[in-house]
């Protein structure tokens, strides 16, 4: 995995979690909605090959 495909895939999952994050201080259907929808986006993309997921992940909180 080159460096920009691993900066790319962090983005992605800072925007899923920042999404999650609006969602679960406005839980509504409007929110619910589109944290679905990114998710779906991010596994049909995992399935098509189409982002590259590191194989294992380190988080630094």
């Amino acid at each position: 995995m080159s460096k920009s495909s691993r900066y790319e895939w962090r983005d992605q999952q800072a925007a899923l979690q920042e999404r999650m994050k609006g969602f679960l201080q406005n839980p509504n259907n409007e929110q619910l909605e589109a944290v679905v929808a990114d998710m779906r986006a991010y596994a049909a993309a995992a399935q098509a090959g189409t982002i590259d997921i590191p194989e294992r992940f380190i988080a630094f909180s």
